[in-house]
């Protein structure tokens, strides 16, 4: 079994990152994700913890060294194809990531982007946007994930960040 946190477009605001970290302290997380636009944010993540932390490049990236725009990252059995999702259309965004995901041997594929949180499953593969912690467009408060792979089955969970803060 392997838990992953993933969060996205935290655009600066570090003592959100300080707050998930210390919410998810007991979690016994295997790996963070970062899906972009963090400026420096998945360094500054990275810095927190002992675990590995995979990041890529948003729309509003611009610190050096810049991440790379989309990761390929193993996990057991699979992979997690990862990419911000600002350079697909937004007509069909969500099942062109999915393919693209799928064409790499993915069964996880993970973006950012459009602050909204949401999963979709579909022949084999699951799609999760972790929504956005700082600006959240989709009137969460902000979230971000936890995702399960056990024996070949991926379980997403979202947490809001404001309702874990009180």
């Amino acid at each position: 079994m392997k838990r992953i946190g993933i969060m996205s477009d935290t655009h600066g605001y570090r003592e959100l990152i300080d707050a998930v970290v210390e919410i998810t302290a007991d979690e016994e997380l295997d790996m963070w994700l970062h899906a972009g636009d963090f400026g420096d944010d998945a360094r500054y993540l990275q810095t927190l913890i002992d675990i590995p932390v995979y990041a890529v490049r948003g729309n509003t990236d611009c610190e050096q060294p810049l991440e790379p725009r989309e990761q390929l990252i193993p996990l057991e059995d699979t992979y997690i194809y990862m990419t911000h999702g600002h350079e697909v259309s937004y007509y069909n965004r969500v099942q062109e990531l999915l393919y693209l995901g799928r064409a790499m041997g993915a069964r996880l594929v993970v973006a950012g982007h459009t602050h909204h949180h949401g999963q979709v499953e579909q022949d084999g593969c699951t799609f999760v946007n972790p929504g956005s912690l700082a600006l959240p467009r989709d009137l969460s408060g902000g979230t971000f994930s936890i995702v399960t792979y056990d024996n070949g089955h991926f379980s997403v969970e979202f947490c809001y960040i404001q309702e874990l803060m009180k």
